[in-house]
């Protein structure tokens, strides 16, 4: 099957996690954070790890310090110099920076 991510929560619990339910993932002070509607994990891997890992099932990068589940995108708005802000399944939102913007309009057939 598909290969889990391993993540671990607040109270260091271990849990494999399928990609599917990942909605983002951010890089805070060296740190990964993998965002869930269920919550927050973390996990040792990098963006870069992740994006070459699950690339080929939505993970794309969205700017220096995230990557998001195209899958997770409910709604684009063009935000101006190239920027797209993404609303999330979580309800949360997340801006796409220019330099990356490209690809996602790719991605989503733009």
């Amino acid at each position: 099957g598909m290969q889990k991510l391993l993540v671990w929560n607040e109270r260091r619990d271990l849990l494999p996690l399928s990609i599917s339910d990942v909605v983002y993932c951010e890089t805070v002070e060296e740190k990964t954070f993998v965002y869930t509607e269920r919550g927050m994990y973390q996990t040792a891997l990098t963006l870069a790890e992740l994006e070459e890992r699950w690339a080929a099932t939505g993970l794309l990068r969205c700017g220096k310090s995230c990557v998001v589940n195209l899958y997770a995108i409910r709604r684009l708005r063009s935000c101006g110099a190239g920027r797209i802000e993404a609303a999330l399944s979580t309800g949360e939102k997340i801006m796409i920076s220019r330099h990356y913007a490209p690809a996602l309009r790719e991605k989503l057939g733009m």
